[in-house]
């Protein structure tokens, strides 16, 4: 059987179908967030409330005294202005109550930032650099670079160089966790700040951990110090082996959890 001449007109059609489409179907793929815009978003008018339990270690007469509380937190940004060097800041504020009967009462201010390298939060004249990139596990950098480490923080009556010696690091970059609420997440990440444990005279121990569209779902930070005087009349070889809840003279442990955004 003879086949017919095929027309010239329709091949080249089909040559320029071809060479424009790659003669096979293209799917669109959405382009991803940077990491950084994921896991640190600035929004404003977008509550978020935590549950924030903490610890302040007092002196009092016979020893020391472990003095805890329960409180919930909102935090809210609520305008943008921009800086010298042309970043965008947002300015937030942070609200607390006891429990859910009371009203919040404002606390304080705060800025935070983000750029394609850094996300920065500035809080009680202190900048922390939270998150970098890339989100690498094992990647580490120096989170309290803005200020001198050896800056004492006034805890429970007492001076305390809560961030000498921190070094900030990607341990976790697939965690899981679940909200107050309920909410189960995945992706999340866990930003390790200090792991200091001289068994003689400092505890050192913070991580934060964040989650994508969330930010912040967790902050934990203990530290504490002693001199081995009210456990043990400063006989150090009787106060090393001790746990830190008997021998701890100063300090205090702070754990901040997401309950929801809203």
């Amino acid at each position: 059987m003879k086949l017919a001449p095929l027309n010239p007109s329709l091949c080249a059609s089909l040559l320029l179908l071809c060479l424009a489409g790659s003669c096979k179907e293209e799917v669109f793929t959405p382009e991803a967030r940077p990491l950084l815009e994921q896991y640190f978003p600035l929004e404003l008018n977008r509550p978020a409330y935590y549950q924030v339990d903490s610890v302040v270690l007092r002196a009092v007469v016979g020893g020391i005294t472990y003095d805890s509380s329960r409180s919930e937190v909102r935090e809210t940004l609520v305008e943008t202005f921009t800086a010298a060097d042309g970043t965008t800041v947002y300015r937030g504020e942070r609200w607390v109550r006891r429990d859910d009967t009371q009203p919040f009462r404002f606390e304080q201010t705060f800025t935070v930032s983000r750029d394609a390298r850094a996300a920065t939060r500035s809080e009680g004249n202190l900048t922390f650099t939270k998150l970098t990139a890339p989100i690498r596990e094992g990647s580490s950098w120096d989170g309290n670079a803005a200020f001198d480490e050896r800056r004492s923080v006034r805890v429970g009556g007492e001076f305390l160089d809560v961030y000498q010696g921190w070094e900030y690091r990607y341990t976790d970059l697939d965690g899981l966790d679940t909200l107050k609420a309920g909410t189960e997440l995945d992706s999340v990440v866990t930003v390790t700040q200090a792991e200091i444990l001289d068994l003689l005279i400092d505890l050192r121990v913070a991580y934060e951990r964040y989650a994508p569209g969330l930010g912040l779902v967790e902050r934990f930070v203990d530290a504490r110090h002693t001199q081995c005087i009210s456990c043990c009349n400063r006989n150090t070889e009787a106060c090393s082996p001790l746990p830190w809840d008997e021998k701890a003279e100063k300090g205090y442990i702070i754990r901040e959890e997401l309950i929801r955004r809203d």
